[in-house]
């Protein structure tokens, strides 16, 4: 069974043990966190040590893979220290907070050569899976989105996520896996044109993001795509729509469906996979046979999703159109 390890285990990294626990396929060796008692609590259910320094569990632990499920201001460390002692990584997105981070993540995984995946799971939709079947030889000719919480609305999150300079805000923090599918389905980004406000929570100290943000992208394909992201909506929706000549048809990732017209037939299916489960099922897959190609999102690939954060964020702040890195 492959050994796991865990650093940070707040959170998303609930949901990653209880399906590794489903898969039992691993063992479970070590758990880090700086709050000790979290690491305590997850060994206690789970078996394995804890840590407070990941770098002392990486030195002690004998680890085939680690999932990094640290907030993203405290990532790039310890990718970097995985690398360097040859440990497969899952890292949860961003998996980069700034270009820098992300060519210094990209350069140490490449040298290491390990198995490495980003946590953009709806890539594992079967959702996706249709709509990149259905788009085959159809002339695409735009790709719109839209997703629609209350953070913003209730406060109920903890509060660095309002830290536009910790979290990046609804950009970064959510909005990345909806542009992550826009980059799946429709290829790469060359021009973003983005605003932001704030008509709920004005800034401050405590609130420096934006909660509602609106992006305009052109693609190397030629397809054009919008997509418009909230905090300050408490009637949720999270949905992507692909147009085309003859057809218009809508991926919902909340109600995991597709729905819409296909050269003038209706299409209206229900998926029910788990794409947390179905990434995570690959991934260690991937680190038993080696082979990173089993693998949708790579560090390398999730790092130029990240680029199309980078740049909407610096269009917020600039009012001008922007061209996203590549890695």
């Amino acid at each position: 069974m492959l050994k796991i390890g865990f650093i940070g285990v707040g959170g998303i990294a609930g949901r990653h043990i209880a399906n590794l626990k489903q898969l039992g396929r691993s063992e479970f060796v070590a758990f880090c966190d700086i709050a000790e008692e979290k690491a305590k609590q997850a060994v206690s259910e789970n078996g394995g040590n804890a840590y407070t320094d990941f770098n002392e569990m990486l030195d002690k632990e004998k680890l085939d893979a680690v999932f990094i499920c640290t907030p993203p201001f405290v990532r790039a460390e310890p990718i970097a220290s995985a690398s360097a002692k040859g440990v497969a990584i899952f890292s949860e997105k961003p998996p980069a907070f700034n270009s820098e981070q992300g060519k210094t993540g990209v350069n140490a995984i490449k040298k290491a050569g390990i198995i490495n995946s980003v946590g953009f799971m709806y890539r594992w939709l079967m959702t996706v899976a249709k709509a990149k079947e259905l788009m085959k030889g159809k002339k695409i000719s735009a790709i719109r989105s839209v997703f629609l919480c209350g953070p913003a609305v209730h406060l109920n999150i903890p509060g660095w996520f309002f830290i536009r300079e910790k979290s990046g805000g609804p950009l970064m923090d959510q909005a990345i896996h909806v542009l992550d599918l826009h980059r799946y389905l429709a290829g790469e980004v060359t021009k973003i044109h983005a605003f932001g406000n704030n008509m709920i929570q004005p800034k401050r100290a405590d609130f420096t993001t934006e909660e509602t943000i609106v992006m305009d992208l052109q693609f190397d394909s030629g397809i054009i795509g919008s997509h418009t992201h909230s905090w300050a909506c408490d009637v949720a929706m999270a949905q992507v729509e692909i147009i085309s000549d003859y057809s218009r048809f809508t991926i919902d990732l909340f109600a995991n469906s597709i729905f819409g017209t296909l050269e003038g037939a209706q299409i209206n299916e229900k998926m029910t996979d788990n794409c947390y489960l179905t990434e995570v099922d690959n991934f260690l897959t991937a680190v038993e046979k080696k082979d990173q190609s089993i693998l949708r999102s790579s560090y390398q690939d999730a790092v130029n999703t990240c680029a199309v954060t980078w740049a909407g964020l610096e269009s917020i702040d600039s009012g001008e159109v922007k061209t996203p890195l590549r890695f």
